[in-house]
């Protein structure tokens, strides 16, 4: 990497290195030439649908659409291809350099405290406080509420096809998700890829947002449902109230939607365990449906909690821990002291690293078992903060009754 770094950029010859955790994109390393410091990043794993370029072009609409943001974003050096016998892979191989972001990595700690909950959440509003001209002119996807609401309704379709979503729960999910009313809100600039990899902090407030290839045009309760994964649910009544204060032309039902996509997460990891086959993974997803079902339900007697298909007592077995957490071990890569001095902020480049592997899946509004409230009063009241924004809407019915679902191609 050090080798090839030396090519990419003229004047930067770097001779000390750091290996940083790879996250998403592969190999990265912290380069050193006793002036300055860059990211060497060689996208052995990348997501073609998120692509280097798209990457670089993001950073410049950044540039433009933020330019007094209290956040950062990568900022593209250089890039280059290699031949793909350098990584051992079937294709050849881009190497970025990047300046390096300030702060580290989220990682798998959840958010507690509400300093930095609201900093993330100012952040989330700058993004989506944007107008949407200069992403879909620079050619990023565009998805408007009808597109949203129709993909929505599609994966409700693929999930009951399985027969392991509770009864209940789909008919939940159907009947908020139908509704005229959620629909009424104006497609923001979105970060698309909001993550514990791609949000960086300090102890006190989130420093940088990279992985900024999705950006896109689309419903900024996208990025609100990501990041209450990220968050502490004590704290989530604070990231939402913060947002709504931050963002006051936000459509008063993106709270709402929010948490509704919030929920989804656990079905999605139930479609991508029966495309990819492990029986093992669509187990854990559908147990965590039925846990989740019964968190929602709890208070209403006689509620269906078994799947839309009879289940027998084999496939209604409880995972072991060792399944769900398999991979939980962490380990630090601390970085020594050749990363050379402390941003200006006197954060530390990629200050106190630790590579964590995800080792549960977070369920909306779960307590622990020794709470003694009602497992249904520790969702946030989201619909209360969010009737005080004013965003104008479309012209159109207000109601809340359900409509008719789109026609499937």
């Amino acid at each position: 990497m050090t080798a090839i770094a030396a090519t990419m950029l003229d004047g930067f010859a770097p001779t000390k290195w750091t290996p940083l955790p790879p996250l998403d994109d592969g190999v990265r390393v912290l380069l050193d030439d006793d002036r300055q410091q860059l990211v060497a990043t060689a996208q052995t794993q990348l997501d073609r649908t998120a692509d280097t370029g798209s990457a670089a072009e993001a950073g410049r609409i950044y540039d433009a659409m933020y330019p007094h943001a209290d956040f950062t974003w990568p900022h593209l050096r250089a890039l280059t291809e290699v031949d793909a016998e350098y990584f051992g892979t079937s294709t050849p191989t881009t190497v970025t350099l990047v300046d390096p972001l300030p702060g580290a990595p989220l990682g798998d700690v959840p958010i507690a405290d509400t300093a930095r909950a609201s900093s993330l959440a100012q952040a989330l509003a700058t993004l989506h406080s944007a107008a949407p001209e200069p992403v879909s002119e620079a050619g990023f996807p565009v998805e408007d509420p009808s597109r949203s609401q129709f993909l929505i309704l599609e994966r409700l379709d693929q999930a009951a096809s399985t027969g392991r979503v509770p009864s209940a729960l789909l008919q939940h999910w159907e009947e908020e998700f139908e509704k005229v009313a959620l629909w009424h809100f104006l497609a923001t600039p979105i970060h698309g890829s909001i993550d514990e990899a791609s949000v960086y902090t300090d102890q006190e407030r989130v420093l940088a947002l990279s992985e900024i290839g999705r950006l896109r045009v689309a419903d900024p309760a996208v990025d609100l449902a990501a990041a209450s994964a990220l968050i502490d649910p004590a704290a989530l009544p604070t990231f939402f109230e913060e947002y709504l204060n931050s963002r006051p032309r936000a459509d008063e039902h993106v709270i709402t939607r929010a948490e509704l996509l919030a929920e989804f997460a656990v079905l999605d990891w139930l479609l991508e365990a029966v495309d990819s086959g492990d029986e093992a993974a669509i187990e854990d997803a559908a147990d965590l449906l039925v846990s989740f079902n019964d968190v929602l339900f709890a208070a209403a007697p006689g509620t269906d909690s078994g799947s839309a298909e009879h289940r027998d007592d084999a496939s209604a077995e409880t995972p072991t821990a060792d399944d769900a957490s398999a991979g939980d071990d962490e380990h630090e890569v601390v970085s020594d002291e050749t990363n050379g001095p402390a941003d200006e902020e006197g954060t530390g480049v990629e200050a106190a690293i630790t590579e964590r592997d995800r080792s549960d899946v977070f369920i909306p509004r779960a307590r622990p078992a020794s709470a003694s409230d009602e497992p249904a009063a520790d969702a946030p009241a989201a619909s209360d903060e969010s009737a005080a924004s004013t965003e104008p809407t479309p012209d159109q019915d207000d109601g809340t009754g359900p409509i008719s679902r789109p026609d499937r191609p």
